[in-house]
C-alpha cells in the first residue's frame, strides 16, 4: 500500500505538492519520493523514510520555477524492492510513474515496473494516450490507483496522467479547476488544501476504468474501461483517514456504523448490564487510531460514555506492516502505553478495527491487564479475516483461519481461547460491514472475510 499524488500548477506547485503528499503519509512510512516535471526536463528524487526527513519546503525540487508538474508517493513497500516514483525512458518519452495497487508480476518486480513492461510495448509506433489506453485494456487482473508525469522530448512538453482500473479497489480523488489539476489517493489532503485557501470548480472520487491528464491545452478525461466497483472494504475500516470521503461515503461515519452494528449483532446493552444507564465499572476506550471512530459508535449504542486508556506513540508507524512476529509484538509494546486511571478495576471493553495474527491484540490486552483491568473484551469492527488479499496469496497465520465455516459469536470464543489475556472477542458480520459502509453489496470486494473474489466471482 502507498499514497500517491499529481499536481499540476503553475505557480508554486513544489508546495502544493509537498502539502498534499503530507495528506497521505499515513498510507506509507517506508520511503518517500517525488518527480518534478516542465517543459524540457523530469527529474525524480526519493529516500527510505517519511515525506517530512526527505523533504521539506527548502529543498530544491520544490523551487525550480519552470515546474508545473509534480507526482509523488508515501510508499509502505518495502524499500529494498526498489523506490518510487519509477522512471522509464524511450526514445520520444520520459515517464515517472507510481501506484497504489497491485499487477501480476515477476519476482522481485514492483508493480510500477510490471506496469512498464506492458506500456512500454504498447509505445512502439504509438504516441503516449493511445499507449495507455491500451495497456488499461491489457491488464485484467490488476488494480491500480496511479499518477505519472511524462516529458515528450519530441515537443518539449510535459503531461500529467492519472488513471484507476475498472474494479476501482484502491481510491483515487480528483480536484480540478480552469489551470490546474489535484490528485490524491484520498479526499482528506484536499480538504486541507480548500481549509489554506485553495479554489476547486470541482472535486471528486475519479470514476473507475477512467483516464485524466492535463497539459497546457487543458484537462481532459477518457472512460477508457466500464466500471466494475469492488471498492476495498478495509479502506473504511483501517487503511483510509477518518476525515476521507470515498466512494461518497464517509470514513468516520462508516466506522461508527461498524460500532453501533456490534453492540446491536451481541447483545451488548444486555450483556454489560447498561439497559438503565451507565455503570462505573465498565470502560469502553479505543485502541488508537482507527479504533476512536467505532469507540464513538459503541459508546452511542451502549448509552455510555467513551474514555481514552491508550495512548499511541505516533513515531513508530502501523505494526500491521511488520511481519516478523516477535519484532510486532515488541513494536507494539512501545507504541501502546496504558492509562492506569481509566481501567484499574474496570471490565475493559476495547475497540480496534481488526485481529490479523493476534500478536498486537494479545500485547494490548496484557498490558491493560497489568494495569489493573479486572477483564478486557476486544471489540473488533472488522469480520474475521480468513484469506490473505487475493492479490498477496502468501500463505501467512491469520487468527481467525483454523474457524472458517462458525458463526462469528463461536469464532470470537475460539480466537480468544488462544489470546490468554482476552475474555471475550467480538467480532461483526461480513453483511454489516457492507451496511455499515453503505455501498451496494456488489460494489464492496470483502474476499478477505468472504472469498469472493472480484475477478473471479467466487471463492
Amino acid at each position: 500500500m502507498q499514497g500517491v499524488i499529481g499536481v499540476y500548477a503553475r505557480e508554486d506547485v513544489g508546495k502544493r505538492s509537498l502539502y498534499t503528499l503530507y495528506g497521505v503519509q499515513h498510507r506509507g512510512q517506508e520511503s518517500a519520493g517525488i518527480a518534478a516535471a516542465g517543459d524540457r526536463s523530469l527529474r525524480v528524487w526519493s529516500a527510505a523514510g517519511l515525506v517530512s526527513r526527505v523533504f521539506d519546503e527548502r529543498y530544491a525540487p520544490f523551487n525550480h520555477p519552470d515546474d508545473y508538474i509534480v507526482v509523488g508517493c508515501a510508499s509502505g513497500e518495502d524499500v529494498t524492492g526498489g523506490l518510487t516514483p519509477l522512471i522509464l525512458e524511450t526514445e520520444r518519452y520520459r515517464i515517472a510513474l507510481t501506484l497504489d495497487g497491485y499487477l501480476p508480476k515477476k519476482p522481485g518486480d514492483s508493480n510500477e515496473k510490471a506496469f512498464f513492461d506492458v506500456l512500454k510495448a504498447k509505445l512502439e509506433g504509438t504516441s503516449i494516450v493511445p499507449a495507455l489506453r491500451e495497456t488499461m485494456w491489457s491488464l485484467p487482473t490488476a488494480y491500480y490507483s496511479l499518477v505519472a508525469a511524462v516529458l515528450d522530448k519530441k515537443d518539449n512538453h510535459s503531461i500529467l496522467f492519472a488513471a484507476r482500473d475498472p474494479r476501482g479497489v484502491r481510491p483515487l480523488h480528483v480536484a480540478r479547476s480552469k489551470d490546474k489539476l489535484f490528485v490524491a489517493s484520498e479526499s482528506a489532503p484536499v480538504d486541507v488544501l480548500e481549509g489554506m485557501g485553495e479554489v476547486f470548480d470541482d472535486r471528486r472520487d475519479v470514476v473507475p476504468g477512467s483516464l485524466i491528464y492535463i497539459s497546457s491545452e487543458g484537462i481532459k478525461e477518457e472512460q477508457v474501461l466500464e466500471p466494475c466497483p469492488a471498492h476495498c472494504a478495509f479502506e473504511w475500516v483501517y487503511f483510509g483517514r477518518p476525515d476521507s470521503v470515498m466512494e461518497g461515503k464517509s470514513v468516520h461515519v462508516a466506522r461508527k456504523n461498524l460500532g453501533h452494528a456490534l453492540v446491536k449483532t451481541h447483545g451488548l446493552k444486555k450483556k454489560y448490564g447498561v439497559e438503565n444507564g451507565p455503570r462505573k465499572d465498565l470502560a469502553v476506550i479505543p485502541v488508537p487510531d482507527s479504533g476512536r471512530s467505532v469507540t464513538t459508535g459503541v459508546a452511542e449504542g451502549l448509552g455510555v460514555p467513551a474514555d481514552e486508556g491508550i495512548i499511541k506513540n505516533a513515531y513508530l508507524g502501523r505494526t500491521y506492516l511488520i511481519y516478523d512476529p516477535n519484532f510486532r509484538k515488541t513494536a507494539s509494546d512501545l507504541k501502546h502505553n496504558v492509562i492506569r486511571a481509566t481501567v484499574g478495576g474496570k471490565k475493559v471493553a476495547i475497540c480496534d478495527d481488526s485481529i490479523v495474527r493476534g500478536t498486537v491484540s494479545e500485547s494490548v490486552a496484557k498490558n491493560l491487564r497489568k494495569a489493573g483491568a479486572t477483564e478486557v473484551d476486544f471489540l473488533v469492527s472488522y469480520a474475521p479475516i480468513f484469506y490473505p488479499c487475493f492479490s498477496d496469496p502468501a500463505d501467512k497465520p491469520l487468527a481467525a483461519k483454523p474457524f472458517k465455516g462458525k458463526s462469528v459469536e463461536e469464532i470470537g470464543n475460539l480466537v480468544a481461547e488462544n489470546l490468554p489475556s482476552i475474555d471475550h472477542v467480538l467480532f461483526n458480520t461480513p453483511e454489516s460491514i457492507v451496511e455499515s459502509i453503505g455501498l451496494p453489496k456488489q460494489h464492496v470486494c470483502t474476499y478477505c472475510i468472504t472469498g469472493v473474489d472480484p475477478f473471479k466471482g467466487k471463492d
